[in-house]
């Protein structure tokens, strides 16, 4: 298979959850080679910005050379990663391990990508295969499993009067203009509109909102699935009516990732629709209310009475197929997923199964809310998801931009009515799916 610009590779993959940015700086150069003492160097592209200052890497890396001492590895932290790295694989030199961007096509893995192993094998080890494989072979493990759910600071609940987090979204947006009633200096929920990236994660509660493991496959011929009454209509309508009652920031084009974190950690935001990977972010912000901090399941209940979370694979590890010295990246690889805290750190759960729940996710778990990760798609269908969604156009699980619409015609900033862009959005993914299946 002859090697493509990535351009005309990007397709917005479906399954593409969890995967998740920030902000930092880049250094240039990344071709592995052998230092003049004989060690192996790697190059090792990733997107953790919030690790590039506080010199967690630098502590890895250290831990990593006690069993490794011949190998060297040089952390290049990347800004916007996903759009960085697409334009460095427009080359051969994007370095030997790195973060596997979230919107490749499945069957593209291969163009770019070392294999890593048999699925079903693999499977027996790990969990959150199914995103980064293709006919059975992985070419991606995740470095952790994120829930996806809310980021909550629950003293701003309580101060509002309110002790539990809420069940149904009824009652949740109900919730938020109790807040606003009680603390009108306090913004019940944060989108981060202008982040863009972090809408997706309305997305990404699709599983756990429907409790359903194949909801995402039985997507692919439903060819109407934004109507009224159905999951993905719920949770787009959740999102329109927090931000047509003011229960948003003022100005959503203005949203500030970073200082998001900070004013939630202050006490100045409610919520955030996230994944859990954030908790740590936000604790570490303000040690004193770390407590206060906590992450709960979208407030929907499932048809069997039951509240699920969805959990997936962060981003992926994966090998560059140019590398020279894959071996080394391989064993880099291993150990991060399988010896290093990695998981721990980034308020996840780990890839191995059997790994212990991180202290954000206990609270969910005695109040009897079940982690759900969804079944992988038919032999034969692995990229129908991915190709109906790039076809529409709408960018399920993957960009913004029909989330920020969204939110642009609650707000009043378009004519639209919300059952006209669901409308909208159903037309399109029917009309994707005849296309696709012709």
């Amino acid at each position: 298979m002859k090697k493509k610009t990535l351009v005309s590779l990007l397709g917005l993959s479906a399954a593409s959850v969890f995967v998740l940015g920030a902000c930092g700086s880049s250094k240039s150069g990344d071709s592995a080679k052998t230092d003049k003492d004989g060690k192996e160097t790697i190059t090792f592209i990733n997107h953790k910005t919030d690790w590039e200052g506080n010199g967690k890497w630098d502590e890895y890396m250290k831990e990593f050379n006690e069993k490794y001492p011949d190998i060297k590895v040089e952390i290049q932290t990347v800004t916007d990663y996903q759009g960085q790295i697409k334009t460095r694989m427009n080359s051969d030199e994007y370095g030997d391990l790195l973060m596997l961007p979230g919107d490749l096509q499945p069957q593209e893995y291969s163009t770019f990508f070392e294999p890593l192993g048999d699925k079903e094998e693999l499977a027996k080890t790990y969990m959150g295969l199914n995103d980064r494989s293709f006919e059975g072979v992985s070419y991606g493990i995740p470095t952790q499993m994120n829930a996806t759910g809310m980021v909550v600071n629950m003293k701003v609940f309580k101060d509002a009067g309110i002790t539990e987090f809420p069940k149904t979204t009824e009652d949740f947006v109900a919730a938020l203009k109790t807040i606003k009633d009680k603390n009108p200096d306090v913004t019940p929920l944060y989108t981060n509109y202008a982040a863009g990236w972090t809408l997706s994660n309305w997305d990404f509660v699709r599983p756990g909102a429907s409790g359903d493991k194949d909801f995402t496959n039985k997507m692919t011929s439903d060819k109407a699935p934004f109507e009224d009454g159905k999951v993905m209509n719920e949770i787009y309508k959740t999102l329109y009516d927090v931000s047509k009652e003011g229960l948003i920031e003022a100005d959503p084009t203005t949203t500030d990732w970073e200082q998001s974190k900070a004013d939630m950690a202050a006490g100045k935001i409610g919520v955030m629709v996230l994944g859990s990977w954030a908790v740590p972010q936000i604790q570490e912000i303000n040690p004193d209310a770390a407590d206060d901090i906590t992450f709960q399941t979208f407030p929907m209940t499932a048809a069997d009475g039951k509240q699920y979370m969805a959990v997936g694979g962060d981003y992926n590890l994966a090998i560059n197929v140019h590398s020279e010295h894959k071996e080394a990246a391989r064993k880099l690889l291993d150990w991060l997923i399988n010896e290093s805290d990695y998981a721990v750190d980034n308020g996840g759960l780990p890839a191995v199964i059997g790994g212990e729940y991180p202290t954000s996710l206990k609270s969910s778990q005695e109040a009897g809310v079940e982690l759900i990760e969804e079944n992988p798609a038919p032999a034969g269908k692995e990229s129908l998801f991915s190709d109906i969604n790039n076809q529409s156009e709408l960018g399920v699980g993957s960009t913004d931009a029909e989330k920020q619409r969204i939110i642009d015609a609650a707000t009043g900033n378009t004519n639209e009515s919300f059952e006209d862009i669901m409308k909208d959005f159903n037309q399109r993914w029917a009309d994707a799916i005849s296309t696709v299946s012709e």
